[in-house]
């Protein structure tokens, strides 16, 4: 048997594995998920379903004429063109930091940033529900990495206190505890308590040697002025040393932006080998994002964040004083891990996490899909064993008809479980 075949056994069995856990991976067709009604996709502003983003992305071609197609080396050589140049410098200004450079995704930046920028001596103490880039980026730097209890403030100062107190060289200040979150976390759709963990920050590092990192992934574009962002809708633009901004979501593009001091930037763009070793991005792929950056700041952009926040508060109320919803709670069909910030006055996320019994949430989403509404089944080890869950983002463009409509085909489906479940304990 030759090699090709022994490999090919060996990746077969990996995926039959995974199949039989009803774990694998099998992307839908987009025919498909085009015959229905979009409750899946990070579109959530709907610049790209609606069109919009495209008028904008021609807008962009209009007022470049002279422009190529294509790109022509590496960022560090001929890659950094004159509209790279200035597309960094508006994003910098836009979200009101020091500098900016861009990346050709959220996952490089983040493996970019921390592979990278924290040094020998330095730690890391992260949330434990940060992104999967993140921890690649974690594997591959130089410091020491602690992981505290999501969005858990105790958690957060047991683990930094005690970090501190063994550790002379970050008690006396000497290096640095870098803290790594998320704006809205990406599967649990809560805001991680940023001025809560600042504080014990001050009080636990006397000496300042923290710096805080931000990934906006899912929080660009939504809040903010003019959809500037988590940290500039609280105005912690000087307390958060680290930002990163992603296009691949609301901005319905891709690429991703750090957002930093000049001297991070230079480090990156000296030591991060996502920079050295990539080809730097094209024209097409910059036009797309200043076009999505231009609608956030127009009176569009404005609407579209209104029209979604409306949509999200429309879609908590109604779910949750659904005639079933109460009895469904009681069951265990269906958890809701950020059910409880539903209520508040405060800017809400798009991420709707239905958790449901174990190795059931595939079953939710073909139920959901045959009534012509597309959400994504979502099970380890993307997410914990036993917290499966069908994610739901709500988007600008969805209509109070078919939010009542997806409402009413989660609740039937739950509904039907929990009479399954009950017959089948007599």
């Amino acid at each position: 048997m030759d090699g090709k075949k022994i490999l090919s056994q060996k990746l077969q069995s990996a995926l039959d594995e995974r199949d039989r856990d009803n774990r694998l991976i099998s992307p839908p067709d987009p025919s498909t998920v085009a015959q229905m009604v979009d409750f899946g996709s990070n579109d959530t502003l709907s610049l790209a379903t609606s069109g919009a983003l495209t008028r904008s992305f021609e807008d962009q071609l209009r007022k470049n004429p002279d422009f190529i197609v294509g790109s022509t080396s590496t960022r560090i050589f001929e890659g950094t063109t004159q509209y790279l140049k200035e597309l960094e410098v508006y994003m910098a200004q836009f979200h009101n930091a020091e500098s900016a450079l861009f990346f050709n995704s959220g996952f490089d930046a983040n493996v970019a940033l921390w592979s990278t920028i924290p040094q020998n001596g330095d730690f890391v103490l992260y949330d434990q529900y940060v992104h999967a880039s993140i921890h690649d980026g974690m594997r591959r730097g130089r410091a020491k990495t602690i992981m505290f209890a999501h969005n858990d403030c105790a958690s957060f100062r047991h683990c930094l206190e005690s970090l501190r107190d063994q550790n002379p060289v970050i008690a006396d200040g000497r290096n640095v505890v870098f803290v790594a979150l998320e704006s809205f976390y990406s599967m649990d759709g809560d805001e991680t308590p940023i001025h809560e963990l600042l504080g014990i920050a001050k009080t636990t590092l006397s000496r300042g040697n923290f710096i805080f990192s931000v990934d906006e992934a899912h929080s660009n574009g939504l809040l903010g002025p003019n959809g500037s962002g988590f940290v500039s809708h609280y105005g912690l633009e000087k307390e958060v040393g680290l930002r990163v901004h992603t296009f691949g979501k609301a901005l319905g593009s891709n690429g991703a932006v750090i957002l930093a001091e000049l001297t991070i930037k230079f480090n990156l763009i000296n030591y991060a080998r996502s920079v050295i070793f990539s080809t730097a991005p094209s024209f097409v792929a910059l036009a797309a994002v200043k076009a999505g950056y231009e609608i956030l700041a127009s009176e569009d952009g404005e609407r579209r964040r209104r029209a979604l926040q409306e949509n999200i508060r429309y879609f908590h109320k109604t779910f949750l004083s659904h005639p079933k919803w109460a009895a469904i709670k009681k069951e265990e069909i269906i958890q809701i891990p950020n059910e409880k910030n539903w209520n508040s006055e405060i800017l809400q996320s798009p991420i709707i996490p239905l958790v449901t019994p174990p190795n059931e949430s595939t079953e939710l989403a073909g139920h959901m899909h045959r009534a012509k509404f597309w959400a994504n089944p979502v099970r380890y080890p993307i997410v914990p064993k036993g917290m499966d869950r069908v994610r739901i983002s709500i988007h600008a463009d969805n209509t109070k008809e078919q939010i009542e409509d997806v409402i009413e085909v989660i609740m039937e489906w739950a509904t039907s479980r929990a009479e399954r479940a009950r017959k089948g304990r007599l």
